[in-house]
């Protein structure tokens, strides 16, 4: 919104300046004489009054500065969390970017960030917090909560869909980590993910060995993780429904994969991973990423 304000400001200095500039050219040719006029068209020197060469002056220096502040020392609106039975809470309005975009939050202790969606572009239509391992969709002028706990300080970015509008999770360490609500039992025999359970699936082993799993491609790739074994083979299948040229190719670097996925078609792709740990995929424009997880076998 900010930027639209500066945006409609300097248009409407220019255009007034433009109009100024006008009138008093013309005020100028009409008071001359016929004989000066003539004069003035052989690509002569027009001497402009003092008054609009300061004028000039000051709206070039006024532009100089308003483009330095802006691209140099302007800096996104940050918020700190207020807490509300142990979670710390904080408001985002999604209308041509985030406000705020940086969020302040402590170590340690459960966030929720609320999304309220007024823009209606489909490249802010979903969430995603990449190192949470989030995406979500977020339907307009509909409040959208995310949740998470950071465990480290430092600084984690949130975008669109599309990576074109980011925000920043600042998290400071706090005295308090330690005391926070200890995990129990059950929590810690799940992953750490905060993924949905349909957001990541276990690749099912066929009698031949293979461990296969199927992913589908519409807004993303669901599900965003596929866990595997290592020293075993195994096939995805990539079921594409979105037409968006971003998913034509799908691309696995770390095994040297790419190939093209075809709209409305089950396309597989088929690999071994030998080392345990975790493999990106993306779609050709790098804008959608899936892991593939690969655990130790057992």
């Amino acid at each position: 919104m900010l930027s639209k304000i500066i945006i409609g400001s300097i248009a409407s200095l220019g255009l007034a300046f433009s109009v100024a500039s006008d009138q008093v050219v013309a005020q100028m040719n009409h008071q001359m004489p016929t004989t000066e006029r003539a004069k003035i068209t052989q690509f002569r020197r027009i001497e402009q009054p003092f008054s609009v060469k300061g004028a000039v002056t000051t709206v070039g220096l006024g532009l100089i500065g308003l483009e330095i502040w802006w691209f140099l020392l302007s800096k996104p609106k940050s918020q700190k969390a207020e807490a509300h039975d142990g979670i710390q809470e904080v408001g985002i309005t999604v209308d041509g970017g985030y406000e705020p975009s940086r969020i302040l939050v402590n170590a340690g202790q459960r966030v929720r960030l609320n999304f309220l969606r007024r823009d209606p572009s489909s490249c802010l239509e979903e969430i995603r917090l990449p190192d949470f391992h989030i995406a979500k969709n977020l339907p307009l002028n509909e409040v959208t909560s995310v949740e998470f706990t950071p465990d480290k300080a430092g600084n984690y970015t949130f975008n669109c869909g599309m990576n074109m509008f980011r925000g920043v999770i600042e998290v400071q360490p706090t005295d308090s980590t330690a005391k926070a609500t200890p995990v129990t039992t059950t929590q810690q025999i799940q992953p750490e993910l905060s993924l949905p359970t349909e957001s990541a699936t276990k690749a099912v082993k066929t009698p031949e060995g293979t461990q296969e799993a199927t992913v589908t491609v519409e807004k993303g790739y669901k599900p965003e993780r596929v866990i595997v074994e290592a020293g075993q083979p195994v096939r995805l299948d990539f079921q594409r429904h979105n037409l968006s040229k971003c998913f034509n190719k799908l691309l696995i670097p770390d095994f040297d994969l790419a190939v093209d996925l075809a709209p409305n078609q089950t396309t597989s792709v088929e690999f071994t991973p030998k080392y345990p740990g975790e493999y990106e995929f993306t779609c050709g424009m790098k804008m959608y990423r899936g892991v593939v997880e690969v655990k130790p076998a057992t």
